[in-house]
């Protein structure tokens, strides 16, 4: 009989020996300081900027490129007097560094300001200004109270130590399947929090695909890609340990190797490889370099620092337009050791054409990176406890039913969307541009819901006199309307010329041009109904600012309707000029219809079976939820932010929202969404942003007012649900949950150092005892950043296992718990799609990786439950949305509350942000 393998072992690691250490810091000069917040101030006065602060974050990237020791920089160093900007492990010579500053203000404000203006202020400045201040700093704040000036050095030196005792021996070997590969690691340049480790030179995967040979189905090469590991180590801590830990993560980087007609206009990213550092020119190990080529108008460039610095030390990079036609840029044979300067372009979702392979790393490849730290590092480092399963999971929704998402069966579909009145779809309009996908839809309503013609097609005028047809149909469960309506020119393209300087505020004047004509082109609903549009794809629209999509999900909204979209399900063959049916036509068409269903909210009751979750029925699900628009994703680069609260009646099915700004009322999702739309999206959060027009001061006592809001909040949407019946009789029982990066900042009791154990925050503290003993509170936290450790099935290398798992040995207190949800393996990583047990990613580039991130699970306060049994009520949730085949990455009902930024949008957006360079991690 085979071992179970019930045991994960974490990769999660504590330090065994004492680590000491000097850092040097470095002072921006008083005059420096004045001369570049002055530039910045009339940058803005000339309406150049919308804000008046140093732009510090662009002078981070390129002063961390050309000095790689540096472990952190001070934003407050060019506001404040006093406040070092750089701090760093080794004194290097700075004598280039006053000059590389003035190239970096000659590029941040000559083109708006003009060359003369600028020098005159430049030649103001002294270069011997510059000194490194004569005091270092050793083993700092370890053990000192907190401040906002000072910094804990460990969470960027102690990876450092890591990774730099991980290169005492480079090359690590990884198991695939008959092969075993030898990857040689080199550091590369990390500003942020944690070290990074990546392999080089780039190591060739094949692509492989199914064919039929001679009638025969036969596994063939059709293609390569070209791919680097990436280690990184970083610094993390749990609840209720007063100690961090380190943990290691796998992912990868995958390279562009064919000629780039033209680089993104954004630009891009490249990794530079170095032996020697490019601020003094002394030799180094070699390390990587990542630098960004700005594209301005249709060339792009390096940053005119950098480029001046290097002529300097006689080692200019080659033209980035060079560079994208050979982005294998000297690259050495694989194994062959690095000389040179080496460079590579990384892919990320803005260079056009499809992805080299899937993303991610196999479990195999996890263990042989564990089993490789363990090997070289054993010294300096002892893994963090082991996780045991507590419980495999239940299944809810009963697999065997078909299709595998519930919400595409008509057995309950159907009565979950007629069983309310109040949040069943009475009509749903279908704006069409070809017939096939108009039928498809109809075909495909009737099929889900049971529903058949009822009397007589009949045709309707809009306010503008646009005709469309409506017809009813009935069923067991009950009656819907159903709007046809050609979409006419609703869907063209927005007037917006790529020449166009200032397209992004002429593409706002006209996103509101087309949402009026929306708003009388289509008949107007007194209560919320469902739309589904046919849309272009976004390759019909150029440039990016021309596509409608933001109008239409505005407009239509605004005229009474949630709203999904469509491609056409039908194509022209290039050859024969024939229309046939795309493969993926069915799919997309249920896809379509039960996504609008989700957008009513709605679910089958009751979502909880007493016998399998062993959890009091009579129980509201609550989930707190934070929607951030940062200065990034705003076109008047203002962030804002709205936080939510969902509360779903397990019973009946009820799903409502609602927001500081409603309490006490709650609204049915589609209400909710509808409130969204027409939210005015005005600053009105300073948890995430500051302003350097106010003092600190000012800014902490805005943030603590904030903060104080938000736990009311949610205090008092907690006690209006604890005394709001399910059904007539018992008062409830709620459980509450928070996602620790979503909500930490708003709700600082989530934060580690703060969460209490077994006991409710002081935040919520003036609840009565009785509401007390029937509040569950639960907080989450996800993989992202590398917060969650990565986890290997003991004694079975690439091996997989979920369920929900008691991480033993991890808090300072035996009593308290940690929990790890492993969720299943998805539809798409089983079988022949996803990377076997005993292989390496590197074996095959078109398999998907097939290693499902954990999700962290703290049980804060349950009275009344075991903790083990409620964390593992939380695990199961992950498999109770019914809008998707399988487990999801938060809980239930947390889709329902990410899925809202649908609606969290503005005619003044700019086009959906394109993706930044990814580390190649698998997402869920």
């Amino acid at each position: 009989m085979s071992k179970p393998f019930n045991t994960l072992d974490l990769g999660a690691w504590e330090l065994i020996q004492d680590v000491e250490y000097k850092v040097f810091s470095l002072l921006v000069p008083t005059p420096w300081r004045q001369v570049a917040q002055t530039l910045a101030s009339e940058r803005a006065s000339k309406g150049y900027s919308k804000f008046p602060s140093v732009p510090v974050s662009s002078l981070d990237q390129i002063i961390s490129a050309s000095f790689p020791q540096i472990i952190h920089t001070s934003r407050y160093a060019w506001q404040l007097p006093g406040v070092p900007w750089i701090f760093a492990t080794e004194k290097v010579d700075i004598s280039h560094l006053p000059e590389f500053i003035k190239d970096w203000l000659r590029e941040e404000f000559d083109w708006c300001l003009g060359e003369d203006l600028v020098n005159s202020r430049l030649e103001q400045l002294n270069n011997k200004d510059w000194c490194w201040e004569k005091k270092t700093i050793t083993n700092p704040f370890w053990n000192e109270p907190k401040s906002d000036r000072k910094v804990d050095f460990r969470f960027q030196i102690l990876p450092n130590f890591i990774a730099k005792e991980f290169l005492q021996e480079p090359t690590v070997c990884f198991e695939g399947e008959n092969i075993q590969y030898q990857l040689t690691f080199y550091p590369v340049v990390r500003l942020k929090q944690g070290a990074e480790l990546m392999s080089f030179p780039p190591c060739r995967v094949p692509l492989f695909k199914e064919a039929k040979k001679d009638g025969i189905k036969q596994v063939i090469e059709v293609d390569e890609a070209y791919i680097s590991f990436v280690i990184t180590f970083k610094l993390q801590t749990v609840p209720w340990r007063k100690e961090p830990m380190i943990y290691h993560q796998l992912s990868i980087r995958r390279w562009i190797t064919k000629p780039i007609e033209k680089l993104p206009c954004k630009g891009a990213t490249a990794y530079i490889g170095d032996n020697h550092r490019w601020l003094d020119g002394l030799k180094q190990p070699f390390t990587f370099i990542p630098l960004k080529m700005k594209r301005l108008g249709k060339r792009a460039k390096w940053h005119k620092a950098i480029s001046e610095l290097l002529k300097i030390n006689g080692s200019p990079l080659p033209e980035p337009e060079d560079l994208a036609k050979q982005p294998k840029y000297n690259w050495s044979e694989f194994g062959e050791n690095l000389t040179g300067t080496q460079i590579a372009i990384p892919y990320d979702t803005r260079h056009p054409g499809d992805a080299p392979c899937f993303p991610g790393v196999s479990p195999r490849d996890l263990a042989s990176l564990d089993k490789a730290i363990q090997e070289r590092l054993s010294d300096c480092l002892h893994r963090v406890g082991e996780a045991k399963l507590k419980a495999k999971g239940i299944n809810y929704w009963q697999i065997s039913g078909q299709p595998k998402t519930p919400m595409l069966r008509p057995e309950i579909a159907a009565p979950a969307v007629f069983r309310s009145s109040e949040t069943s779809p009475h009509t749903i309009l279908i704006l069409w541009e070809t017939e096939e996908c108009r039928d498809a839809l109809i075909a495909e309503i009737c099929r889900l819901l049971y529903l058949s013609p009822s009397g007589e097609t009949k045709t309707y005028q809009t306010i503008i006199g646009v005709e469309g047809e409506e017809s009813i149909y009935s069923g067991q469960f009950g009656t819907l309307s159903i709007k046809t309506q050609f979409i006419q020119d609703l869907i063209n393209r927005l007037d917006v010329d790529i020449q166009d300087k200032n397209r992004q505020k002429k593409r706002e004047s006209l996103i509101e041009e087309r949402i009026q004509q929306i708003i009388l082109y289509i008949p107007k609903s007194e209560v919320i109904s469902g739309a589904i549009i046919e849309i272009k794809s976004k390759k019909s629209y150029f440039p990016p600012e021309s596509d409608p999509k933001l109008a239409l999900r505005i407009g239509v909204m605004q005229a009474g309707y949630v709203n999904q979209y469509i491609h056409a399900i039908t194509a022209t063959n290039k050859k024969t000029g024939e229309e046939y049916t795309t493969s993926s036509a069915t799919n997309r068409i249920q896809r379509a219809v039960s996504d609008l269903l989700r957008q009513f909210g709605i679910v089958p009751a009751p979502l909880i079976d007493p016998e399998k979750d062993d959890i009091d029925v009579n129980s509201w699900l609550t989930c707190f939820y934070v929607l951030r628009r940062t200065r990034k994703t705003t076109a008047n680069n203002k962030a804002t932010t709205v936080v939510l609260m969902v509360r779903v009646n397990l019973v009946k099915g009820i799903v409502e929202i609602t927001t500081p700004s409603l309490f006490p009322a709650w609204l049915s999702y589609p209400s909710a969404m509808k409130y969204l739309i027409a939210e005015k999206w005005e600053p009105n959060s300073y948890a995430d942003e500051t302003s350097s027009e106010e003092g600190d001061e000012q800014q902490l006592s805005r943030i603590k007012q904030e903060q104080q809001i938000m736990n009311k909040f949610v205090n008092d949407c907690l006690r209006d649900c604890l005394n709001t019946p399910i059904e007539q009789g018992t008062k409830p029982r709620v459980l509450f949950m928070a996602e620790a990066q979503n909500a930490r900042k708003l709700l600082t009791w989530l934060q580690n150092p703060e969460l209490p154990r077994n006991e409710l925050p002081k935040a919520l503290d003036d609840l009565t005892e009785s509401e007390k003993n029937r509040l569950w509170v639960v907080r989450l936290r996800v993989a992202n950043n590398g917060e969650v450790p990565v986890g290997i099935v003991k004694d079975n290398p690439g091996g997989k296992r979920s369920g929900v798992f008691d991480w033993e040995n991890v808090c300072d207190k035996s009593e308290s718990s940690i929990y790890l949800s492993s969720r299943k393996p998805l539809t798409t990583e089983q079988g022949k799609n996803t990377l076997q047990k005993r292989q390496s990613r590197l074996d095959n580039g078109n398999r998907q990786a097939g290693n499902p991130k954990l999700l962290e699970i703290a049980v804060v306060h349950h009275p009344g439950i075991e903790a083990d049994k409620l964390a593992g009520f939380v695990h199961n949730l992950r498999n109770r949305w019914p809008y998707f085949a399988d487990d999801v990455s938060l809980p239930f009902p947390f889709p329902f509350a990410t899925l809202t930024k649908e609606y969290a949008v503005s005619a003044k957006d700019t086009v959906e942000s394109e993706a930044l360079e990814e580390s190649g991690d698998l997402e869920e």
